[in-house]
């Protein structure tokens, strides 16, 4: 694994990390659209690997750490580790053609460590405990509690939420509350699950798009709506020319092809 990079690779990875670092500082200070390039930030670095390597991978991702840190501050580290880190995981994976299953759930597993362990940093470094983070967490279960009571019985369920869901909602919640730091990690895992399937399937469409051989993350669920979409816009662009006949929409038309096909064989 360790080599003396080539030039090309040097320039490359350099280059993609600086568009890892401009999206980063893009989420960080536009007041819109942050979640976009969010998610544009670990496709970049699955690119980084798909081209040259893994090695290649975590040389541009110290290059993006140490330049977002220059410009941000060390604030910036955690957010662009992770998303950074997903990119490269992302892009080992699919380059070696791992089943999607393994990939859902050893990505949420470890994205759910790695935010933990960031979590635990930041109380050793800011000095707050943890401690207080749970009881704002107590207070907060509280509130929803009441509120959700409120809607039930307005609704006429306030008997059905008070004997049946609330004892069980109560009894899950004492005990994550007691046993915390599992349940930090718990509660991390469930959220961090529907995050790692949805980046998966942007990053695993546009590595197709841009005309990588990856093995398909294919879902009706997603992408119904994503077929209809592109199959629309591809319409208003013409094929003939400069721009229909241009690279990216050649792939585009191929990945809509590839789409209505498995649609077809789902029906």
């Amino acid at each position: 694994m360790f080599r003396r990079l080539t030039a090309i690779e040097i320039a490359e990875g350099a280059l993609l990390a600086d568009i890892g670092v401009i999206f980063q500082l893009l989420a960080l200070y536009l007041p819109i659209g942050k979640s976009i390039f969010q998610i544009l930030s670990p496709i970049v670095f699955t690119i980084i690997v798909l081209r040259r390597g893994f090695y290649v991978g975590v040389m541009s991702l110290c290059v993006a750490v140490f330049t977002i840190g220059i410009l941000s501050g060390p604030g910036a580290w955690p957010l662009m580790l992770l998303e950074c880190g997903a990119g490269l995981f992302l892009g080992l994976t699919m380059k070696h053609r791992t089943h999607h299953f393994w990939i859902v759930i050893v990505g949420t597993t470890s994205g759910a460590l790695a935010f933990y362990l960031l979590l635990i940093v930041g109380d050793f470094l800011t000095g707050i405990p943890l401690s207080h983070l749970v009881k704002s967490l107590q207070v907060t279960f509280a509130q929803f509690v009441s509120l959700v009571g409120a809607i039930a019985a307005s609704i006429g369920l306030g008997h059905w939420w008070q004997t049946n869901i609330f004892p069980v909602v109560n009894a899950v919640a004492q005990v994550a509350f007691k046993y915390w730091l599992i349940g930090f990690y718990v509660l991390s895992w469930i959220v961090i699950f529907p995050v790692v399937i949805v980046v998966y399937y942007i990053t695993n469409l546009f590595t197709r798009l841009l005309g990588y051989k990856v093995r398909p993350f294919a879902s009706n669920i997603f992408e119904g709506p994503v077929y209809k979409i592109l199959r629309r816009l591809l319409r208003l662009i013409p094929e003939r020319g400069r721009i229909g006949q241009h690279w990216m929409l050649q792939n585009l038309r191929k990945e809509v092809r590839r789409l209505g096909m498995a649609r077809q064989k789902a029906k």
